[in-house]
């Protein structure tokens, strides 16, 4: 199959910035849960061969129901990082999708725009003005032409991420995404593809209320 690929869910979230006192990824949004909504969107994708559902050992359980032969679950690390490399230890295709659980609001579209690519994110335009600041004061503003917020899933070529992800981890060098390890570790260039500002990771309270509202415009479309 020609845009056969594997998918990394990170599902070992916290809900400490979402005031919550369990993992955000199993607070819901329409009587669903959060990570459900990317997971079902990986399944009813035909060319997604693996499902690998990344997690807290003491979480597996929760997850046991959704198993079979085509998803599966994998003990994370300590960083995100840590649980990226250990479930690309058991990925069989030879591309791979990276996705947070905790991301809901993906599209079928934007897979189909990532598969067409060969290392390659889902990102959108900056759209505030940008400050750098030093000890509280503005020591510049940042042109934001260039600058684009990065968001999931990221797609790689398997033996290239798996290759960046050892080299990472032998240098104890913590990447804030894995196009991150990318750019520092190998020579090969990472296309944007434009996602949309819907594509927001939930995080904090505010979040649950924009996830209502973007799933009632859906509803409404």
């Amino acid at each position: 199959m020609k845009n056969a690929y594997s998918a990394i869910i990170l599902v070992a979230g916290s809900g400490s910035r979402m005031g919550a006192c369990r993992n955000k990824i199993f607070l819901t949004l329409n009587g669903q849960a959060i990570f459900r909504y990317s997971l079902d969107l990986f399944l009813a994708d035909s060319d997604c061969q693996q499902v690998i559902l990344v997690g807290k050992f003491d979480e597996k359980a929760h997850f046991e129901h959704l198993l079979s032969q085509r998803v599966q679950f994998v003990i994370g690390g300590s960083e995100r990082q840590d649980s990226v490399r250990n479930a690309l230890a058991v990925v069989t295709q030879k591309t791979v999708m990276v996705h947070d659980g905790a991301r809901p609001f993906v599209t079928a579209s934007e897979l189909s725009a990532l598969k067409k690519q060969k290392n390659a994110i889902l990102a959108a335009p900056v759209k505030d003005t940008i400050k750098q600041i030093i000890d509280g004061k503005i020591l510049k503003t940042v042109p934001r032409e260039a600058l684009w917020g990065a968001q999931t899933p990221q797609l790689f070529e398997t033996a290239l991420i798996k290759k960046v992800h050892e080299m990472a981890h032998k240098a104890a060098f913590l990447g804030t995404d894995d196009a991150s390890l990318v750019e520092q570790f190998s020579d090969v260039s990472v296309t944007i593809v434009q996602g949309s500002y819907e594509n927001i990771k939930m995080t904090t309270p505010e979040d649950l209320i924009f996830g209502q509202a973007i799933l009632a415009n859906r509803s409404d479309d």
